[in-house]
Parts: structure tokens; C-alpha cells; sequence
């Protein structure tokens, strides 16, 4: 076969792989759509209930106390206990013995997300730290570690994060970790192979040698919920369970970029079609550049409307940053020549000149997803003078009158909130963003552009009168 048929070849092959998958995803899509409108199986309780750590929270402490109104009493704790520890010795639970509280106080001032008190024979305390989005403070697992030890002479602290992260060095000192090995342990929301061998990657650069055993060990919230799903005997607690599950794998795991179905077809598919392979490794090795691509020239659309939103004011600055090597994020920053410039601010990733910012931004590490609108403080709140934690303290407290549910509070964000969830993965509406990228405009763009527009509004009042220049 001549050179350029057997290039007319490669070309027909690779075009019939995309002609047969599209028909057979669009035709499970109406087929998903129709068993959604029979069975709602794509409805979740998750998708109305507040998802931020404290919410989050006290649906992991509420399933954790026995005398709670799931009416199971210590069960969910038992299995919580065993699969944690790899230990089957907690049948010796009784309810009235056990004391769940949520923003425990320390003796140094903090609060440990939920704590769980067994008392009796065998007294022992669980420690959870929960952090689905929010960073470390420093010294923070260090102090709370030191702190059980106080109190209990067998404990566990567990670090939940949402991909198996553990905490940062400020907050857990290296030099530290081996003391704690038996008393400290990190889980995920959700499995994440990706997350997993990228930080352990990470870690095998910086020598850290307690990351390097354990990260292998790392469990997963929802491993426990399916746990819980199967072995529990009530119904309407399975359904719990299952959204439960279904919230963690979705928000946090492995499951966002595509539809579970569209996955069943792509994979039923190539097996049936083994000649496809090769095509379909070419595509996964291409996506990521893709993806990047799009989502920087989308950005760089939205960022040219949004900066034309607010030409009124020519002291205010609109900026782009974004790196997609290492801790990868894309953010546009908006902030006044007229508001305070701080001394040594934070400009790791964010430089608005060393003052307050509205950002619009993505926070999870190397994908493009997570959008947020937030105000971010130039200085981490340990680095601040008391001054400086004073006008935080206010912006805070008026960001919280003007918007409800905001996160943060405690780091350098005095408050952000996050995209409704449909919009909130790039990776699933890319087609739309070129689309809406090349016809300067549509839906999609109107959202984010008045999401923003809305809180930067507000967010820009706020600023103008604590944080300009005297």
C-alpha cells in the first residue's frame, strides 16, 4: 500500500472511531435521560445540602454518634473505627459511652472539626480534621496532635482531605511525623489513583520519607459510606449512603470528568472494536493539551468581557495568572490602585501588587475545574499585624452580610463561594467554551460573567471603605 493511502487509510479509521462513538453516546444519552425521567437516578440529596466543611461536618459527626436519629446506635461508628484502624476490637462500644462534639476547643484557642470521646475500660479519642477546600494554618495538626496527647492516651487524628493530601510543612513539620506515625493518619473523600500518584511523586522529591510509606494506605470517605450502604438493614438510610457515596466519588474522585454512562460506552465500545485502541490512547495522550488550550483562550475571552464590565473605574486593574506547570490554576484578579499595598504579601500564585483582591479562579491542583469568586487577602492571616487581621476580621463580617454560605474565613480568603456545580467542571463543556470562545458570547459566558459581576459589585464597596488609602 502507497504512502498516501495508507495515510487515506489511518484518516477513514480514525473518522469512523469518532462517527460510530458519538452515535453510540448520543444514543445513551437519550436512553439516560429517558431512565432519569423513570427511576431520577441522577437526583441527590447532596446537591441541596450545605457542602461546605462545617455542613460536611456535621453529616460525618451526626452518622458517628450513637445517640443520633439515624436510631443505629454505635454501628456506623464500629465500622468507621475498624476501617480506619485496621483493628476489629470496638464491639465493646455502648452508646451512653461515647460523646460526639463538632468544633471542639483546644487549650490553644483552635477547633478540631469533629471529636469523638469513647469512654470506659478502654477510653480512646477520634480526632477528624476536615478540610474538602480550605488549607492548612500554621502549626496546626502539630497543635492538635500535641493536644490529644493530653488528653487521651490512645487516640487517632485524621486528616480529611478531598483527594488523600496530606497537610502542608507549616502545618505538620516534617521533623515531626515519625513521632506521630501510629496516631496520625490521612483520608481522602474519594479514591483519586491520579491525586495519589502525583503527590507521591511530589513527595519522592522532597525526600519525605513518612509520605513515601504511607501514602499507600490512604482510604477514602466514601469506601466507608459503601461500607455502611451495604451493611445497613434500613432502607432509607441506604438511599442516604448511596447520594452520599455518589457526592463524594463525583465532587472529589475520579468521576468528573464525563458521565458514568458515556464511560460504560466508550469501554464496551473498544472492546468490542479492538481496532480502536490505538485511536483512543492518541486521544487520551492529546487531551490534556487540549484541555488547557481551550480553557486559557476561554479564559482569555472571559477575562476581556469582564475587565470591559468595569471600565467606569480606571483605578481598578484586571489581570490574568496562570501557570499549568506544578500546582497548575488559571485566575483573574481585579483590585484598586487606591486600596492599602501590604509589605512581604504572599505573591506564590497571586500578585495583585500586595493588595486585597477579587479573584476569579480554579483551586484544584493541574485540572481545570473548581471555579470560585472569593476576596483574597495578600498576606496569609499568621504573617498579618494585629491591624491587618483587624480589617480582615471586618471584611469578613461584611462579606457575610451581603452574601450567604460563603467559605473561608481563616487562611487568606475572608470569604468565597464557589459556581453552581453544573458549570463548575470546564473539562465537561469544553466543546461549549470553544464554541462560546469563537462566537464571542453565549449562556455559558453570561453565567460566569454576571457571577462575578454580582459579587465583585458588592465585594468592590466593601473594599473601597476598609481597605483605602487613609
Amino acid at each position: 500500500m502507497s504512502k498516501s493511502l495508507q495515510e487515506k487509510s489511518n484518516h477513514d479509521n480514525k473518522s469512523s472511531f469518532f462517527s460510530e462513538l458519538s452515535s453510540s453516546i448520543k444514543y445513551a444519552s437519550i436512553l439516560d435521560g429517558e431512565l432519569n425521567r423513570r427511576l431520577a437516578h441522577e437526583f441527590n440529596i447532596f446537591d441541596f445540602l450545605r457542602d461546605d466543611e462545617i455542613g460536611l461536618s456535621r453529616i460525618i459527626a451526626h452518622l458517628l454518634n450513637p445517640l443520633a436519629s439515624h436510631g443505629q446506635g454505635t454501628f456506623f461508628l464500629q465500622h468507621f473505627l475498624e476501617f480506619a484502624t485496621n483493628k476489629t476490637n470496638w464491639n465493646h462500644l455502648v452508646s451512653h459511652t461515647v460523646n460526639v462534639e463538632t468544633e471542639h476547643s483546644t487549650y490553644q484557642g483552635r477547633r478540631i472539626d469533629i471529636y469523638v470521646e469513647v469512654l470506659g475500660e478502654k477510653p480512646f479519642v477520634l480526632a477528624i480534621e476536615n478540610k474538602p477546600y480550605a488549607g492548612d494554618q500554621e502549626n496546626q495538626v502539630l497543635d492538635y496532635l500535641k493536644y490529644l496527647e493530653e488528653k487521651a492516651t490512645d487516640f487517632l487524628l485524621i486528616y480529611l482531605s478531598s483527594d488523600g493530601k496530606g497537610p502542608s510543612e507549616s502545618s505538620f513539620p516534617k521533623g515531626n511525623r515519625n513521632r506521630w506515625k501510629e496516631k496520625f493518619t490521612v483520608m481522602a473523600y474519594a479514591e483519586s489513583s491520579d491525586d495519589l500518584d502525583e503527590f507521591q511523586d511530589t513527595q519522592e522529591e522532597q525526600s519525605n520519607d513518612w509520605y513515601e510509606e504511607e501514602i499507600q494506605e490512604v482510604k477514602s470517605l466514601a469506601t466507608w459510606l459503601k461500607i455502611c450502604k451495604e451493611k445497613c438493614e434500613v432502607d432509607r438510610l441506604r438511599r442516604f449512603f448511596s447520594d452520599a457515596e455518589n457526592f463524594c466519588t463525583k465532587t472529589f474522585g475520579n468521576s468528573k470528568s464525563t458521565d458514568d454512562v458515556e464511560v460504560q460506552i466508550v469501554e464496551s465500545f473498544l472492546f468490542e472494536n479492538p481496532r480502536y485502541m490505538k485511536t483512543a490512547y492518541a486521544v487520551k495522550e492529546a487531551w490534556p493539551k487540549v484541555a488547557k488550550d481551550v480553557a486559557e483562550l476561554y479564559f482569555q475571552y472571559l477575562t476581556d468581557t469582564i475587565r470591559n464590565n468595569f471600565v467606569g473605574r480606571e483605578d481598578l486593574q484586571v489581570s490574568i495568572k496562570s501557570s499549568f506547570e506544578g500546582d497548575g490554576y488559571i485566575s483573574l484578579l481585579l483590585y484598586s490602585e487606591n486600596w492599602i499595598q501590604y509589605g512581604n504579601p504572599n505573591t506564590k500564585f497571586y500578585d495583585a501588587e500586595g493588595r486585597y483582591c477579587i479573584i476569579f479562579g480554579n483551586d484544584v491542583k493541574n485540572k481545570i475545574d473548581w471555579w470560585f469568586v472569593g476576596v483574597r487577602s495578600p498576606k496569609q492571616r499568621q504573617q498579618m499585624e494585629q491591624d491587618e487581621q483587624d480589617r480582615f476580621n471586618k471584611i469578613k463580617e461584611k462579606l457575610n452580610q451581603e452574601f450567604s454560605g460563603l467559605k473561608g474565613g481563616d487562611y487568606d480568603y475572608p470569604g468565597y463561594k464557589y459556581v453552581d456545580s453544573e458549570k463548575r467542571f470546564w473539562e465537561r463543556n469544553l466543546e461549549l467554551l470553544l464554541d462560546e470562545t469563537k462566537q464571542k458570547g453565549g449562556d455559558f459566558s453570561d453565567y460566569y460573567v454576571n457571577f462575578f459581576g454580582e459579587f465583585a459589585d458588592k465585594a468592590i464597596c466593601i473594599l473601597d471603605e476598609i481597605e483605602k488609602h487613609p
